[in-house]
């Protein structure tokens, strides 16, 4: 029955050309004895070449021990290479502050993963995991919270490396495989110890399950299978949207906001895992969101206002910026959103190159028709505005923005803030826009706004602003998709912005 299985899982989950070049992750126990046996025949028969790993994870002392001994002896029975590593689990998982059952997890995956890239004739890792494993798992994630990738259970096959041909095989049947075959094996003394969650699942929760179905893993693995078909296809339908819109870490806010739910999780995991990756690279430490961050990360990119931003593990942000959704370390995050030098600058007539800002500002008594067309053709982000010249009282300069600026606008004293979030302005371009003042207060802001009474009529004798963005600015209006500051143009002071510079084109 074990062999049948077996075969009968390597052809549905095309293992056949996985097996050419094995190692195989060898406890000692009695799967993993089975799955050794297996192979070792399967070896005789087809020619191919195993080999057997086995991790001494120092957590049981002289019995772990013992299991290295007995592992080193029948793999020298069988004459079988086998490979050996020792790691101190418990002190590696105090130091990296996680439990033992996840750590010695991740050490040894690390370990095969060592050996099979440092032997070219190994290709796969075959691992000795059964329906009882995949029934705990299943039922781990569930109450843990999880997504139908979770609730489909150990995969049969991971990625191009990784087989379980005992997916289908319980545990009563290996055990039965074993006796008959006189293949031998140690028992693990603390799998009877439900300090451990997976034990406690296997002692008390699934002989439980056994009075609603006496084969609670074979039902449990039929569904597993059927939650794993969908998930590849919405996964491909998920993959085939990312591909045709060249989605990696950021993309348009509105491109994906309309999506359906299931796609959409699938999207937001996605992009996370490739910012993860361009913060980390691919040996980053493993990162991944839960049921909670993706639905908040869902909810800003649906209905989060304009500028949302939510943290994430890794030191990542999510961030909505107008119409642009985007993936962040929050290094990036403070550097592109929270610049802000400080500065203080006069302005006299004549051209100034201010370098806090990336910035060209020009000051002129009367209209320079030909300086407004080469910064308008030089520049893309652009901006002219005339002030009355009795409006500005004593010296002109600009200065950074403030938490707590005001201008007086429509008879009434407003925040800047609020009209940056008002008229859209990016939170990249608010710190590197210069703010004009003069003895009275804020006189204008490029795109924002012009203070009550200051903005010049035809024929008034005015001071002419010219002011173009340079690098700091284009870029980011080149992350947003948009020029926020511009398409603000329309109502209160900013009006004398736009038809000032229209006026002297």
């Amino acid at each position: 029955m074990v062999e049948h299985k077996i075969e009968q899982a390597i052809i549905d989950f095309g293992m056949t050309n996985k097996l050419d070049g094995v190692l195989i992750g060898y406890s000692g126990g009695a799967d993993s004895g089975a799955l050794l046996s297996y192979m070792h025949k399967y070896a005789g028969v087809h020619g191919i070449r195993i080999a057997a790993a086995h991790v001494n994870h120092c957590i049981r002392g002289a019995e772990a021990d013992r299991d290295e001994q007995f592992c080193r002896d029948v793999c020298e029975n069988l004459g079988i290479e086998l490979f050996v590593e020792r790691v101190d689990v418990p002190a590696l998982a105090a130091s990296e502050g996680k439990g033992l059952e996840e750590m010695g997890r991740r050490v040894r995956y690390r370990t095969f993963r060592g050996i099979i890239d440092s032997h070219p004739e190994l290709h796969s890792v075959a691992l000795a995991h059964h329906a009882e494993d995949n029934m705990e798992t299943v039922i781990f994630n569930m109450c843990r919270g999880t997504g139908i990738r979770g609730l489909s259970g150990i995969p049969p096959v991971r990625g191009e490396r990784v087989i379980r041909p005992l997916i289908y095989c319980t545990k009563s049947e290996i055990i039965g495989y074993c006796i008959a075959n006189d293949i031998p094996y140690v028992t693990d003394t603390t799998n009877g110890d439900i300090d451990y969650t997976r034990n406690y699942i296997r002692a008390e929760i699934l002989p439980r399950l056994t009075r609603i179905n006496p084969s609670p893993e074979i039902a449990i693995s039929q569904l597993c299978t059927l939650l794993r078909n969908d998930d590849v296809y919405i996964q491909r339908r998920a993959s085939e949207f990312l591909a045709e819109h060249g989605i990696e870490s950021s993309c348009c806010r509105s491109l994906i906001s309309q999506q359906e739910p299931a796609l959409l999780s699938r999207i937001v995991r996605y992009m996370y895992d490739r910012a993860a990756e361009r913060l980390y690279g691919r040996g980053r430490p493993y990162m991944t969101l839960d049921f909670e961050h993706v639905r908040a990360v869902t909810r800003i990119i649906t209905v989060g206002s304009a500028h949302s931003r939510i943290s994430l593990p890794g030191r990542i942000c999510a961030v909505v910026e107008g119409d642009e959704f985007l993936f962040l370390g929050e290094d990036e995050y403070d550097r592109k959103y929270k610049y802000c030098p400080e500065f203080r600058i006069r302005m006299d007539d004549g051209e100034h190159v201010i370098s806090e800002l990336d910035a060209v500002i020009a000051i002129t008594r009367e209209p320079d028709i030909d300086r407004e067309f080469s910064m308008r053709s030089m520049f893309p982000s652009f901006e002219h505005i005339a002030l009355r010249a009795d409006a500005v009282t004593g010296e002109l300069y600009i200065k950074n923005r403030e938490a707590g600026d005001k201008i007086s606008l429509c008879g009434m004293t407003k925040l800047t803030k609020k009209l940056y979030c008002d008229k859209k302005v990016p939170l990249g371009l608010r710190s590197v826009l210069p703010v004009f003042c003069d003895g009275g207060g804020i006189i204008c802001i490029p795109g924002v706004a012009v203070r009550d009474g200051a903005a010049a009529k035809d024929g008034e004798d005015a001071i002419h602003i010219y002011y173009a963005h340079m690098t700091k600015a284009n870029e980011a209006n080149e992350a947003n998709g948009a020029n926020g500051a511009n398409e603000a143009n329309g109502d209160n002071g900013a009006n004398a912005v736009s038809s000032s510079a229209s006026r002297n084109n």
